[in-house]
């Protein structure tokens, strides 16, 4: 092909195409006149359809507000038929509740009757109703349920009101709901104290015979088993299951404690009134805590079953669910306590009058010492059935206390807390009055502490306290000491129910007596009388000592044996030793006559000891001084010395201990090991044997020897001239005379101690027996008399040795001084 050819194909295709794209374009501009008509038209539709549509708006706008004004009409309709059915039935919550209430009380009613018909039916055991009289009388647990909840159903209605108080009808309806309320109340505290009125005491005899089982202490144990069976007891930490007869027990069903539990946590806090809960505490509630110790004192009188008058009060905490509780428990407590004194108090008077046609002396003076030992079987008692009301509080009162974690939850107030320990003191309070009463009882009755001591004073005859009964009081004032001092901090600490939580910082923040309930109070109010009185009876027995009667038979003996108050004296010493510590209890806190320090500067015993010794020697003193005052009376001299050897002979035998019979190991006992009481009366002991024996000199005045010189014989005869038989005859007369008159008034004395006796006798002898031996040996050879040479050597040697061997026996047909 040419490049024409190519040039004219090429001219075509070209033109071609052009005629192509001009028809297009053409097609596109009448698509876009077409389009710019079609969108004008729909521009006019679209503003007549707004013009339609406004229109429409301004028609249908009244119907639409009309139409949300029905909805809502028939929303508040709703709202109000709902109010409306509320309110009816919060006005119907009296009819609804009442009837659960109603089979409350009238359940409880019944029950109490039950028991006064069937109190003989086998429903009393061992001091305690069974629990089956609400069974019996068909109140059943889940009535008591069913008023609680009532009682809750109350509470709501009465907020309920409360908000609305507008309305004419709230008043009576409040008042209405305020009676239900009430009575629903008044019948769970009356439910409350039947179940812990007859569920009995919290405690049971000890389950005897047991390996390894609880330890029951002897009846008859001394004054030493009860200390180391103590101290045991605290080394081991059972204290609990070596005290006491009896044992802790839970005594109440565990139904009844289900239903109290329901009936606590229905009242808890503010529940047992209608209303908002209280912002101030009860003006009674204060009076339980802060109480000093030092106010607490005797107010009721010796022996009428109480102490302080502190207990007496009725219990108004302001929560009465917890009032019912503390006069229910205190009544079973304090006939815990009170009989089982009673109790042992006849088996003690019974054992008495056994007794007595055996040894009516002994027994009168074992009297305080019995009366003490079953004063701390009290106390051991009154702790376990303390801690046995302790099981009971925890049981029923400790879980209303407890704060739940719910958010909803109302935070337990703290009053409540406050009233329910103020409820456990009420209780355990009582128990404590009433150990405190025994004990006390124990020092004015058996103890004399009211009683004064000596002799008669200003003619008149005074209910003296004499040194056997002091030395007793004494003893049994340290034997309940050492028992209240051992058990005391033990009790406290049972008694003791924290307000708050310890780790809380509001329990840092309240001081210590303030905290301290009337129960805390009491535990160091009996320790301290305790002391008090422990006090008196020691400077008792110190004063009876003292002021011992210096005449009589037994005080000052007519043949100057041993005086009563001497063997009293080795009494008192050995009845008080075993009392180390509790006689230091003493001292700490209070100032004696013998020891005016107190603290750790307070003496030992074995000052009080020195003080009794030195005031038995110048009783001693004084008795012997008075055989001199009688003029009538020539042994007068003699019987005064031979008082003293007798008494202070007796002191040294008896007192001085045996190191062989010492235990080093037992510092609870005291031992008379000093230097300075040995030294003391053997002093005094051979400084009155020195004057006795004086009084056997005058004999060695008539054995002078004669000169060989004046001794002239009769011509033709062996017998001395007149003159000469004169010198031996007036030495022999007057030895004689004198012997005869010096053994009769010392043959009279009596010396009870056979070694003492024996001894007199040889020193006496030494005195001038060897002597006259010599004299009568060298001139009764001799004679000096024609007719009465017998009766001038009447008194041989021999003789008079055996005189001598049989003299001190006493002459028991003597009449006794006035």
């Amino acid at each position: 092909m040419t490049a024409d050819t190519s040039s004219i194909i090429l001219s075509q295709v070209l033109a071609g195409e052009a005629t192509d794209a001009r028809s297009r374009i053409e097609a596109l501009s009448n698509a876009l006149s077409k389009m710019k008509h079609t969108t004008s038209e729909a521009s006019r539709c679209c503003e007549a359809i707004a013009k339609r549509s406004t229109h429409l708006d301004s028609l249908t706008s009244p119907a639409s507000d009309a139409s949300a004004m029905l909805s809502q009409s028939a929303s508040n309709l709703a709202s109000t038929l709902a109010k409306l059915k509320d309110a009816r039935d919060k006005f119907e919550t009296v009819r609804d509740c009442e009837p659960a209430i109603d089979r409350l009380r009238d359940g409880i009613r019944a029950a109490e009757e039950f028991r006064k018909n069937d109190r003989k039916n086998n429903l009393r055991k061992q001091g305690t109703f069974r629990d089956k009289t609400n069974a019996a009388v068909g109140l059943s647990e889940q009535d008591v349920y069913a008023a609680a909840d009532s009682m809750e159903i109350l509470r709501d209605a009465f907020d309920y009101f409360l908000d609305r108080k507008m309305w004419r009808s709230t008043p009576a309806a409040l008042q209405q709901l305020e009676r239900v309320h009430k009575q629903g109340v008044t019948s769970m505290c009356t439910l409350v104290t039947n179940h812990l009125i007859t569920s009995g005491q919290a405690i049971r005899l000890k389950r005897s015979g047991q390996k390894d089982g609880p330890l029951i202490p002897e009846k008859e144990e001394t004054a030493k088993m009860t200390r180391d069976r103590l101290t045991k007891a605290l080394q081991n930490r059972d204290l609990l299951k070596s005290i006491g007869e009896y044992e802790e027990q839970q005594p109440v069903e565990s139904r009844s404690i289900r239903e109290m539990r329901a009936i606590f946590e229905c009242l808890e806090g503010d529940g047992h009134q209608l209303g908002p809960p209280r912002k101030h505490e009860p003006s009674t509630l204060a009076s339980v805590f802060g109480v000093p110790a030092n106010r607490v004192i005797r107010t009721e009188k010796v022996g009428s079953g109480g102490y302080s008058n502190f207990v007496k009060k009725s219990l108004k905490t302001g929560f009465p669910q917890l009032d019912a509780y503390g006069e229910a428990r205190k009544e079973v407590a304090f006939k815990s306590v009170d009989g089982y004194y009673r109790r042992i108090k006849a088996e003690r008077k019974k054992r008495a009058e056994q007794s007595k046609n055996f040894d009516e002396e002994g027994n009168r003076d074992n009297d305080a010492d019995i009366a003490a030992r079953d004063a701390v079987r009290c106390l051991e008692h009154a702790m376990v059935v303390v801690a046995g009301e302790k099981m009971v509080y925890k049981a029923i009162i400790a879980p209303s206390l407890v704060q739940t974690q719910d958010e909803d939850a109302i935070s337990i107030s703290p009053f409540y807390r406050k009233a329910c320990v103020a409820a456990y003191s009420h209780v355990v309070a009582a128990i404590v009055d009433r150990t405190m009463d025994i004990i006390e009882t124990v020092f004015l009755k058996e103890g004399g502490i009211g009683q004064s001591s000596g002799a008669e004073k200003d003619g008149k005859t005074s209910n003296t306290l004499k040194v056997r009964t002091a030395a007793s009081a004494a003893a049994a004032g340290l034997r309940m000491l050492d028992g209240v001092r051992m058990l005391g901090p033990s009790l406290a600490k049972l008694c003791d129910m924290p307000i708050e939580d310890p780790k809380s910082p509001e329990f840092r923040k309240v001081s210590t007596a303030s905290k301290m309930s009337v129960a805390s109070t009491l535990c160091i109010a009996i320790h301290r009388t305790t002391v008090k009185n422990c006090a008196k009876t020691l400077e008792n027995l110190a004063k009876a000592i003292q002021e011992d009667p210096n005449d009589g038979p037994k005080h000052r003996p007519v043949d100057a044996r041993l005086a009563s108050v001497s063997s009293d004296m080795v009494r008192v010493i050995r009845i008080i030793s075993p009392f180390v510590s509790a006689y230091k209890s003493v001292t700490k806190r209070r100032a004696l006559p013998w020891d005016p320090n107190i603290g750790d500067e307070a003496g030992e015993m074995d000052s009080y000891v020195r003080f009794l010794i030195m005031r038995i020697l110048s009783s001693l003193q004084t008795k012997a001084q008075n055989y001199t005052k009688n003029q009538e009376d020539e042994s007068g001299e003699a019987k005064s010395n031979m008082f003293m050897i007798n008494n202070t002979y007796y002191l040294l035998k008896q007192l001085v201990p045996n190191q062989d019979e010492v235990d080093a190991t037992d510092v609870e006992t005291y031992t008379l090991d000093g230097d300075w009481f040995k030294e003391k009366l053997t002093a005094v002991f051979k400084s009155e044997k020195t004057k006795y024996l004086a009084h056997w000199e005058v004999l060695n005045a008539h054995l002078t020897s004669v000169e060989n010189s004046s001794l002239e014989y009769q011509k033709n005869k062996n017998i001395l001239s007149l003159e000469s038989g004169r010198l031996l005859k007036e030495r022999f007369k007057g030895f004689n005379d004198e012997f005869q008159s010096t053994y009769e008034k010392h043959n009279l004395l009596s010396v009870i101690d056979p070694n003492l006796c024996e001894q007199l006798q040889g020193e006496v002898k030494n005195v001038f027996l060897r002597r006259y031996e010599n004299f009568f040996d060298k001139y009764s050879k001799l004679r000096f008399s024609k007719k009465k040479q017998d009766e001038y050597l009447k008194y041989p040697p021999s003789k008079v040795e055996s005189m001598l061997n049989d003299m001190y026996g006493g002459n028991l047909t003597v009449e006794d001084e006035p």
